[in-house]
């Protein structure tokens, strides 16, 4: 809406603006976005608007310099045409105007409306891509005759040849005819013209416009378009919202038409509205991020990590691009960083540069070839959590995972966080969800930040190094990086040439990227708590000292200085099998849900692999996305292969197969080496007796074992928060006590099923038998805890022969009594069970030091680190020794114990007179 410039009488009353009246600046600056738009319309090509805008940016400055005047004259254009129209509400001059010109001034509102956000999705980015989408819609919302006016403004979904016509010609033709009516004038004022100019050239030379880089998860469509956004954010019909803005057309239509005091509060209704629109437009802009989340600004990725600093953008128009080199399109845009970067090596071809270029992974800005502006923003180490759903995670590449590894428990630590409080008396819960990124300051949380808490896959990756026995963290890199000996040597190179500030050449062996996940990869954290990839290989930890040993064939010296000896590796590592073997992708990444405790999450079982029952199978065709596009990555997609399911989840094992014969295998994932997979022997489904007995329950050769630990605060000490990387005043100790390498003690654990539930013997190790000292960190001297707690494990240490019988009926560390002498006494026609303890009685419980529970005493039961976990009962602790009185005359193997296996009950009727039970079977 322009005021009449020859009528200096009504021009008078106007805003004015270095002499020029608010009109008079939006017809300039409309004339200089139409003509700018004539001359980009030369280098834009509507049918790849997207990469045309890419080679402005990156190939032809003069272009880009045209589009950005493009750019602000249009914003110019919309901004003093609604400062125009509110002055003229608030002169009350709309009632100059005629009915029908006031009738055709308002509907040119939608033509300006649709004019701005045409241009911005003829862009072609995610961004525009979007806009459209919601903008097709919202007419579809239109009754009757949505659809048709959809299709005739915006055309198809993958076409932008209307959307072009309709910008360039329609709806600006016709913006234009308004104005001339309303103005009386073809072109505008030649003094306001040049002013404004000005001010759009220095805007457009100082603040170019970008692009999105299609790969940041957050979009958002233009300033003015924001505000809309966060309406539907708010309302779930759209057509709420249309109605509302219908209103808000037809009501500035009437104004004119209606009394004075009606239009009084009209305006001042429209000026409210304008002032909530605008503070809704704040609010997407700035607060909003992926999926319209809540976003503080510098949070927020759409600000950190779109190209450069603003002032100095303006260097992209000053960098010369060699015409002789072409641009190259990767990911299905063109990227400036591969006219540099062209001789990078090292990666695997799903991860090289000339499949997904640079900026996927390191970010920065892909639309120049000036080196700093590229640099700018840029990601040194991919793969953190913190920037994994920018890099790894991006919407082209692994959108869904950053996500499910952040809720995982390797990313969590939820378990040994909830235990640790637990343990030190700040919980009730052994379930209650933590993330151990996220603790605060009390005595639990000290000591989980000096002692546990560099063991999560969010810890940062801070340094350009291989994986050793000392990483932690580093998000996706912990698994996926991987450094060829090459990469190695010319990484030293780089450091090396930093270091004495000489020239830095690019580094043209780049670590890999793949699936290749080794022990190594595990062993960092993995060695630690529970030892499991110690454990596996066969070590067991001692303390020794390492001047006193030396790493042979018994001993090892792992580079934290600690001294392990070799007791028996897992017969898997025997046979040559890696963790990544069995373990899958659901498991280690996390499938989306959120798990109190690592068990929870795990997915795989021995009976998956170990079966006497009909393999559970499914075919490539019918394997869900994930876990085809990990089998073609692997070249383990076999047309008519049938694959191995867990048993729980459903979840396809894709390195298994079974052939014609209905014989199963299993391929090394890394190896590529063929392992037959065997059903378990006939002796594990005899009968019921030991239907309850889980495979590590009789396979578990040892477990790693402490006992006597001491944890005190040292306020005088200096420690390190592992979470910050921070020294921290004060710090935990923990002293250990004796280190067993033994089979371990069994338990119950009660697992849910389909079924319903169900009770089954598992290994237990200490999980502590421990006292804590907090009173150093309390202040107050009574402030000591005692904990005799068990843990369920799954230690792999599997051996194919399993635990004899004596082993856990004759065993009292096995039934949880602890070391020591378990006999069985006749005397006077009565069996008496005695046990003799190794260690004395701990004066906190009563309960011998390495005990877990009293010896047939039912009011010393033995808790656990899981509500679902427990000791034998005294019903099951006589149950096992009454067995075990057995076998202290009858071999193992003897028929008589075997049949004790078939029918336990009936065979109790027909024993000899010799044998001599316990009295609790009578």
């Amino acid at each position: 809406m322009l005021d009449k410039i020859n009528n200096n009488s009504v021009s008078k009353t106007y805003s004015k603006l270095f002499g020029s009246t608010f009109g008079h600046i939006a017809f300039a600056s409309f004339f200089i976005a139409a003509l700018s738009g004539v001359i980009l319309a030369i280098p834009f090509n509507v049918n790849k608007p997207f990469n045309s805008i890419a080679e402005m940016l990156i190939a032809n400055p003069a272009a880009e310099f045209i589009r950005s005047i493009h750019y602000w004259s249009a914003q110019f254009f919309l901004v003093f045409m609604a400062l125009h129209i509110w002055d003229h509400l608030r002169k009350s001059t709309e009632k100059k105007v005629k009915n029908g010109v006031w009738f055709r001034l308002t509907i040119s509102l939608l033509a300006v409306f649709f004019v701005m956000i045409s241009g911005f999705i003829l862009k072609g980015d995610a961004d525009s891509i979007q806009a459209k989408r919601i903008l097709s819609a919202l007419l579809l919302e239109i009754p009757l005759i949505g659809k048709y006016i959809s299709y005739s403004l915006l055309g198809s979904e993958s076409s932008y040849q209307l959307v072009y016509v309709n910008h360039i010609a329609t709806a600006t033709i016709f913006i234009w005819l308004i104005i001339v009516e309303h103005v009386k004038l073809v072109w505008p004022n030649l003094r306001s013209t040049l002013y404004f100019l000005t001010f759009i050239l220095i805007a457009s030379f100082l603040f170019p416009t970008g692009l999105h880089n299609n790969l940041n998860p957050v979009m958002k469509g233009p300033w003015y378009f924001l505000g809309l956004q966060e309406l539907f954010h708010y309302f779930s019909y759209p057509s709420i919202v249309i109605i509302f803005f219908t209103l808000i057309i037809f009501l500035t239509w009437r104004i004119p038409r209606l009394s004075e005091i009606t239009a009084k509060y009209s305006k001042r209704f429209l000026f409210f509205v304008s002032i909530l629109y605008m503070i809704l437009i704040v609010i997407g802009y700035f607060f909003r991020g992926e999926n319209w989340k809540f976003s503080l600004p510098w949070n927020n990725t759409y600000f950190t990590t779109f190209t450069s600093p603003v002032l100095t953008k303006f260097q992209n128009y000053f960098t010369s691009y060699d015409s002789d080199k072409k641009l190259k399109t990767i990911l299905d845009q063109k990227e400036g960083c591969v006219y540099c970067h062209t001789n990078t090596k090292g990666l695997v071809s799903s991860h090289s540069p000339e499949a997904i270029g640079c900026t996927s992974c390191h970010l920065g800005n892909p639309f120049t070839i000036d080196k700093d502006l590229a640099h700018h923003g840029m990601v040194l180490i991919p793969g953190d959590l913190s920037n994994a759903g920018l890099t790894c995670g991006n919407t082209k590449c692994h959108p869904d995972i950053p996500d499910r590894v952040n809720n995982s428990i390797m990313t969590s630590m939820s378990g040994v966080v909830s235990v640790d409080k637990f343990v030190f008396d700040e919980s009730d819960s052994l379930n209650k969800l933590y993330r151990v990124d996220e603790i605060g300051n009390s005595a639990a949380d000290m000591h989980l930040k000096n002692l546990c808490a560099s063991c999560h896959l969010s810890k940062k990756k801070k340094k350009y190094e291989p994986i050793t026995q000392l990483s932690r963290g580093g998000g996706c890199a912990a698994c996926h990086l991987n450094y060829s000996e090459k990469a190695k040597l010319d990484l030293n190179q780089f450091l090396t040439s930093k270091k004495l500030k000489g020239i830095v050449n690019d580094t043209l062996f780049h670590p890999e990227l793949s699936l290749k996940v080794t022990n190594e990869h595990c062993f960092g954290c993995h060695s630690r708590s529970g030892r499991i990839s110690t454990n596996y290989e066969g070590w067991h930890e001692t303390h020794l000292n390492k001047e006193k040993v030396n790493s042979d064939s018994t001993h090892r010296i792992l580079e934290d200085s600690r001294i392990f000896k070799f007791v028996a590796d897992d017969v898997h590592h025997q046979k040559g099998l890696e963790c990544i073997d069995c373990h899958n992708s659901y498991e280690l990444m996390g499938d989306g849900e959120i798990y109190a405790h690592e068990e929870d999450q795990t997915k795989i079982q021995c009976k998956d692999c170990h079966f006497s029952s009909k393999a559970q199978t499914v075919t490539f065709d019918k394997m869900d996305y994930e876990s085809q596009k990990i089998a073609r990555l692997r070249g383990l997609d076999v047309k008519n292969r049938r694959y191995l399911v867990t048993a729980k989840d459903s979840i396809p094992l894709l390195n298994t197969y079974v052939d014609k014969d209905d014989s199963s295998f299993m391929i090394g994932k890394n190896s590529k080496k063929i392992f037959p997979l065997k059903p378990p022997k006939s002796i594990c489904d005899i009968g019921k007796a030991h239907s309850t007995l889980t495979c590590n329950s009789c396979h578990t050769s040892w477990s790693p074992q402490c006992v006597g630990c001491h944890t005190e605060f040292k306020p005088d000490g200096k420690g390190i928060n592992h979470l910050t990387g921070m020294k921290t005043d004060g710090r935990w100790i923990e002293a250990s006590g004796i280190f067993f390498a033994e089979p371990p003690t069994l338990g119950i654990v009660k697992n849910r099923t389909k079924q319903g539930t169900e009770l089954k013997v598992e290994t237990f190790i200490p999980g502590m038998i421990l006292t804590v000292d907090k009173s150093k960190f309390t202040k107050k001297n009574d402030d000591i805890i005692f904990k005799r707690l068990f843990a369920p494990t799954v230690s792999h240490t599997v051996s194919s022969s399993g635990r004899g019988c004596k082993s856990c009926h004759n065993n009292p560390l096995a039934i949880g009594y602890g070391r020591g002498n378990l006999s069985y006494n006749i005397s006077g026609g009565k069996g008496i069970w005695k046990f003799d303890r190794e260690y004395a009685d701990d004066e906190n419980d009563g309960l011998p030091q390495d005990a877990w529970i009293g010896f047939l005493d039912p009011t010393k039961l033995g808790k656990s680190t899981r509500t679902n976990a427990r000791s034998f009962n005294i019903e099951e602790q006589e149950k096992i020794l009454t067995v075990g009185a057995c076998l202290t005359c009858h071999k193992e193997d003897s028929n008589v114990m075997k049949r004790t296996l078939l029918n336990w009950n009936e065979l109790l009727k027909i024993i000899s007179d010799k044998c001599i039970l316990p009295e609790w079977t009578k």
